[in-house]
This record gives structure tokens, sequence and C-alpha cells, in this order.
């Protein structure tokens, strides 16, 4: 296994570098420049080891908080223009099917009732 290999699964191991580089704080290449100076087993590595993942599923305490931060009105606004919406379709929906069922054609024998 070459340098590169090794790097790669050193990254496998360590799944916590990733934040890092979605953060945009490091890149691959300054990982890599640091995995080929330093090795696997230096102490620089601790402070990138350290940092916990977050769980993907959220907490009661993460709702509660996402609960406290929602602006009332502006869900209150966004729920009445939802339901103006809906009341529009279902009002273009209504008169369009009442028009078809009024709608009944004359035969094509038959002449116009004076």
């Amino acid at each position: 296994m070459d340098n590169l290999d090794n790097f790669k699964q050193f990254v496998k191991a360590n799944p916590t570098f990733a934040r890092f580089i979605k953060d945009g704080s490091m890149t691959w290449q300054k990982f890599y420049e640091l995995y080929d100076m330093y090795g696997e087993d230096s102490n620089i590595w601790d402070d990138f080891k350290k940092i916990e993942t977050k769980k993907n599923s959220p907490t009661l305490t993460d709702i509660v908080n996402l609960a406290k931060n929602i602006d009332l009105d502006k869900f209150q606004d966004g729920v009445n223009s939802l339901s103006k919406a809906v009341g529009l379709f279902s009002d273009l929906f209504a008169s369009k099917s009442s028009t078809t069922d009024a709608y009944k054609p004359r035969a094509v024998y038959q002449r116009f009732d004076d």
C-alpha cells in the first residue's frame, strides 16, 4: 500500500475529519500534508479526533429550542396563505366540474328552439 491508500484508511477510521472539510476550516489536501509529515500516531490529530459528531436524531431539547424560535405570527400567515391557495384550487376544480355537468350538447339533427 502506498501513502495515499494509508491516508484513505486513516480517514475512514476517523470520520470526524469530514466535519472540518464541511465547515471550511480544513481541506483534504491540508489533512494529507499533515499526515505525510507527522504520520498517524502524532498528537497533532488529537484536536481533530476529539470533536464529537452530532447524532442524526434530534433530542427533546433540540425540538424545544426549535419551538422557542418559531415566530407564531409568520407561522399563522403561512397557514393562512396555504389555506387560501387550497381554497382557490378547490374553487377552480369545483367550478370546472359544475360547468361540465350542466352542459348538455344538443343533437346534430335538432334545430334551435325559438
